[in-house]
């Protein structure tokens, strides 16, 4: 009896860091095959095939892979936008929220990166800046 305790507990500590990486790799708040690559990752600074200028939400795409590896995530509802670096939340923007007034149900369609600014397209007519370090909404425009 006193072997079997022994053996279980053994086994618990070896398959114990087995176990903790099973659980941090699940942990992200976003699917990595839903993300594409920014054209500012690229070596020569272009897009490619594998990296995009701009980018289209779709249900299979849904986040982008910035310089440094930040993670820009659209939420399901393609109603908020969120930073993340890892499993780290760097901010959270409602850009549906501001919108709200001006279209029924609106949705985060494209994203584009500049600089220090992401442009975001909101239902084919809108328009707003975020800001890449803060997710401070910026100037907003509905045509």
């Amino acid at each position: 009896m006193y072997f079997i305790q022994k053996a279980i507990i053994a086994t618990g500590f070896v398959s114990l860091p087995f176990i903790t990486f099973a659980q941090d790799s699940s942990a992200l708040p976003y699917n990595e095959n839903q993300i594409e690559f920014d054209q500012e990752m690229s070596p020569s600074g272009t897009a490619t095939d594998k990296y995009k200028a701009i980018h289209d939400i779709s249900d299979s795409v849904r986040g982008i892979r910035g310089v440094n590896g930040i993670v820009y995530w659209v939420s399901e509802d393609k109603g908020t936008l969120s930073a993340y670096e890892g499993a780290r939340l760097l901010w959270r923007t409602d850009v549906a929220e501001a919108f709200e007034s001006d279209f029924q149900q609106p949705q985060i369609e494209k994203l584009v990166f500049a600089s220090n600014v992401i442009f975001v397209l909101v239902s084919k007519k809108g328009f707003a800046e975020i800001n890449r370090e803060t997710g401070q909404l910026g100037s907003k425009q509905v045509d």
